[in-house]
């Protein structure tokens, strides 16, 4: 499946108003609660989404200004303390910074001209600036998941499995050719791709990404 830069900013917007429309109906008990990452709580899964929107956005000012961008400054150590001293905040407070840090990434995304797309991004491995939005939704969608608040894979919009399967099956044959893929509904089958399989029995994987 093809989608355009534009096109594939508008899905995550529309991804970013549903993972605020269930943020907005977390109680505070919810929000302590567990998520389905180890050791996560659901504050933890939304403190995660809103600094992971900063860091994409840190990576969209650099590509405007010519100035290559570091995602986290401090490294793992700095990402993972501001996860967890933001993960116990009042529900309120969660949804309005994800929808603040969301927001202001998608208005962003929408202000990268179009001779500045294949500008190079350091990720965890090469991408380039026109990459940045399906990081983005990739992150909102399967995060949503995560958050073991009511989304599951089945709600996963039709378009995102498929643009998401499309790039990612081709990087799995890549480094484990002799691996049959289980013969599972396509939502199964990318929840399977990420580390979230809905069966047990499946074969295993190499950690994603690929």
């Amino acid at each position: 499946m093809t989608l355009s830069y534009t096109e594939v900013v508008d899905r995550v917007a529309q991804s970013q108003a549903r993972v605020e429309q269930t943020l907005d109906g977390l109680t505070e008990e919810q929000a302590r609660g567990a998520s389905a990452l180890p050791g996560w709580t659901r504050g933890h899964v939304a403190t995660h989404l809103a600094r992971n929107a900063d860091g994409l956005r840190r990576f969209v000012l650099g590509v405007r200004d010519g100035t290559p961008g570091q995602m986290y400054p401090g490294g793992p150590e700095a990402r993972g303390a501001a996860i967890d001293e933001g993960a116990d905040r009042p529900v309120g407070l969660l949804a309005a910074d994800l929808a603040f840090a969301g927001r202001r990434l998608v208005d962003e995304l929408r202000h990268i001209g179009a001779d500045r797309l294949d500008s190079p991004v350091t990720w965890r491995k090469p991408v380039t600036a026109r990459d940045i939005p399906t990081l983005r939704w990739r992150e909102l969608e399967i995060h949503h998941l995560d958050l073991d608040a009511g989304y599951r894979c089945t709600d996963w919009p039709a378009e995102f499995v498929e643009f998401t399967l499309d790039s990612q099956l081709p990087e799995l044959a890549a480094v484990a050719p002799d691996l049959v893929l289980p013969d599972l509904p396509r939502p199964e089958l990318l929840a399977w791709l990420i580390g979230r399989p809905t069966r047990p029995g499946l074969p295993e994987l190499p950690p994603w990404p690929f």
